[in-house]
């Protein structure tokens, strides 16, 4: 027996209740008139007070321990004894002793010797060792025994208090700790458990979640099983009927039960869930029996390759799985090597996730009713979009903050997917697309121009970086690389440029097989976060028959991909430079209404090492900026307006551009009006009063707009400088 509830941790959840704090006080035995003050919420236990703990260090109280005390009711001398566990600064520093109904009071009674008196009953009322309260619900007897010390003279105050208190998240009701018999079981190949993570036959990730599973294991409690629940597995033990059950003769404990079972009566509290759920990774593969194992691959499926799950059951289910597994999956031994443990632990990895959260951080859940409606979110954002958007938000390990918005980027990237297949189909027929082997042979490397080296070569450097991530459950990384060599190399690069060398019959069919390899490598390394979508094209892209995309699931090694294509180490980097000035260009033109313009003029000024990559790609960046000359000059031009890149420095001759009598004037007018803006701000934010009374929230949007005036004049008066 212990003080143990028999709940389980999971079960009970802590909650703030506020109650009252009763100061009493207790008459020494020896010294009549002499009182110690006792602090406590519960005075209903008192009738089960058997002792009055002190710290043994703390000099008020040392000369007292040993003597006794005089507990009210009923009135009876207690010992005061001295235990570790009182805390000093907490209220008086004395400690009334309840083994039957607290946990520490139970383990400071088994340190020096305390009986243990349970004064209720399983519904919560006071039994006959209660005396005069016996019969009264506890929340009644603690006011009835709160006013019985009244009477006695023994009250010295009342004080509002507040503190955490268990509650059963079955019923919703504070938790009495109470002594009860409870079956446990001491857990077996713990040393074994702790040297599994330990030498390396199990990983955790991430890796810090380790520290937490050894601390638990080198700390562990003999494991409470019982459950008063109406359904589970029945505790295999069985008493004598009409035996005294103190005596350990009177059990029997086995799974088939006794032979003679009319003699006998079973257990009727049944085994805690995990009791069952421990023996998961041996029981789905026909453990214990010999051919059942046989039959559902033991040998091959155990032990797995990683365990996904939530922190929050690292030890009532990952330790214990990896516990049970190390004492059931081969014959018993009393010890294992460290080749029987690599044998017997069940997966090799576990893989320790994090938990959704609503947007104020709190854990979703019913009662808060703080979760989304999961059918909506799939109507909205499909089943991959939710996927690999839940998938690219989460870090490895962290709880995440769930905000539907998240959402959408990835069910964008979804509808980007299908469109860039949609428009690779548009080209012409995707010819034989049914193996890697037969898609490469159709890419002539004697063809490719610089962007084909840097497309293949940042392909190359993605399902590098995916494999690496992979292997260190960095998933929302993996999502990320994916992301960016789709959306950013290949669809706004890579099919952009695509789009003139598809007009060149020379060139055609090569830039097509390269497009169709890029998509079906694509395809495989995100059909792990959407499946749907990504079986689909490849199907519709004719990369494998029906049914047949599990037979062509693995990606090309980067390695292999870049040798036999002997592929430009320096065109990825190149290609970047190029992207980068296109861009600045392009927002240069915007800032002057010139986007849609494709007859502007433009000059340059770049260094050597940098001059040839630009006269060798001319045609292709006029016509990505939209201009009609790219001219080099030797240094900046007065009054020209230019675009400041890595590659080089472009400048628009805006007189040949745009009628710059009709830009300054307009501008001019804008001028006028941020000016007007920016003067009414700064006297709003002078005025004392304005400051003093206005919102915080009203004082500082002022501010923020007041800012976003002065930025933009700012922008004016240096557009009208360059006219």
């Amino acid at each position: 027996p212990a003080s143990r509830t028999a709940l389980s941790d999971e079960e009970v959840t802590m909650k703030p209740q506020s109650g009252v704090i009763y100061h009493m006080r207790y008459e020494l035995v020896d010294a009549p008139g002499t009182f110690l003050e006792i602090a406590t919420t519960r005075p209903e236990t008192i009738m089960g007070d058997t002792g009055v703990a002190v710290h043994p260090e703390d000099e008020r109280y040392q000369h007292l321990i040993g003597k006794k005390i005089w507990r009210p009711f009923p009135r009876e001398a207690i010992p005061i004894v001295a235990d570790t566990a009182v805390d000093r600064e907490f209220g008086t520093g004395v400690l009334k002793v309840t083994p039957a109904h607290d946990v520490t009071d139970w383990e400071i009674g088994e340190r020096t010797g305390l009986p243990a008196i349970d004064v209720m009953n399983p519904d919560g009322t006071i039994n006959e060792k209660g005396g005069e309260f016996a019969g009264m619900d506890r929340f009644e007897a603690r006011k009835a025994a709160a006013k019985k010390l009244e009477e006695l003279g023994l009250l010295v105050e009342r004080k509002p208090y507040e503190n955490n208190v268990g509650f059963s998240e079955r019923a919703n009701v504070p938790i009495e700790p109470r002594l009860s018999e409870q079956w446990f079981l001491k857990y077996p190949k713990i040393d074994e458990a702790i040297r599994a993570v330990e030498n390396g036959h199990i990983k955790i990730y991430p890796e810090r979640w380790t520290k937490t599973y050894l601390h638990w294991l080198k700390n562990i409690k003999d494991w409470c099983l019982s459950r008063q629940l109406w359904w589970g597995h029945r505790i295999p033990v069985w008493y004598r009927k009409g035996a005294d059950r103190a005596n350990p003769e009177n059990y029997h404990v086995s799974v088939a039960g006794p032979s003679d079972p009319e003699n006998w009566e079973q257990e009727e509290d049944v085994l805690d869930t995990w009791a069952s759920s421990w023996l998961w990774p041996l029981a789905t593969l026909g453990w214990p029996d010999a051919s059942a194992m046989k039959a559902r691959g033991f040998e091959s499926f155990f032990p797995s390759s990683v365990l996904v799950t939530g922190f929050d059951i690292l030890f009532f289910w990952v330790a214990r799985m990896i516990i049970s597994s190390l004492e059931f999956a081969g014959p018993e031994k009393e010890t294992l090597s460290e080749e029987e443990i690599a044998q017997r632990v069940p997966f090799r990895d576990v893989y320790i996730t994090g938990l959704i959260r609503d947007i104020k951080g709190r854990k979703m859940s019913k009662s808060l009713g703080n979760f989304p409606d999961a059918l909506e979110l799939l109507d909205k954002y499909g089943a991959d979009g939710v996927r690999f958007g839940l998938v690219s938000i989460a870090p490895q390990g962290q709880d995440i903050r769930f905000d539907e918005e998240r959402l959408e980027p990835a069910r964008n990237f979804c509808n980007k997917l299908w469109n860039v297949a949609r428009f690779r189909q548009m080209q012409g027929d995707t010819q034989d697309n049914s193996s890697r082997g037969i898609l490469l042979e159709r890419i002539d490397s004697a063809r490719f121009d610089l962007d084909d080296h840097a497309i293949l070569g940042s392909l190359a450097s993605t399902l590098e970086a995916y494999e690496k991530d992979m292997v260190r459950y960095e998933v929302s990384s993996a999502t990320s690389h994916i992301y960016s060599f789709f959306w950013s190399d290949f669809c706004d690069w890579y099919i952009e440029v695509s789009k003139t060398k598809l007009k060149d019959e020379s060139l055609r069919a090569n830039c097509l097989a390269i497009q169709d390899f890029i998509l079906r490598e694509l395809l495989l390394l995100l059909h792990p976060f959407m499946p749907f979508i990504t079986e689909e094209l490849f199907s519709l892209m004719g990369y494998a028959t029906e049914g047949d995309f599990a037979q062509n699931h693995a990606t090309m090694n980067p390695n292999g991909l870049r040798e036999r294509f002997s592929l430009d180490g320096q065109a990825v980097s190149q290609v970047a430079l190029i992207r980068e000035f296109v861009t600045k260009v392009r927002a240069l033109k915007a800032e002057y209404k010139l986007a849609a313009k494709r007859d502007v003029s433009l000059s340059f000024t770049a260094d050597s090492e940098h001059l040839g990559l630009i006269e060798s790609n001319r045609d292709k960046l006029l016509s990505l900026v939209g201009a009609v000359e790219l001219v080099h000059i030797d240094s900046a031009p007065d009054g020209m307006p230019g675009a400041i890149s890595a590659l080089a420095t472009a400048f628009i001759d805006l007189s040949q551009s745009i009628d710059v009598e009709a830009e300054r004037a307009r501008l001019s007018k804008e001028e006028a009006k941020l000016q007007k803006a920016v003067k009414a701000g700064r006297s709003k934010l002078s005025n004392e009063k304005f400051l003093n009374s206005a919102p915080p929230k009203i004082v500082e949007g002022a501010r923020a707009q007041l800012a976003e005036s002065e930025a933009k004049l700012d922008e004016v008066l240096r557009l009208l400088k360059s006219l």
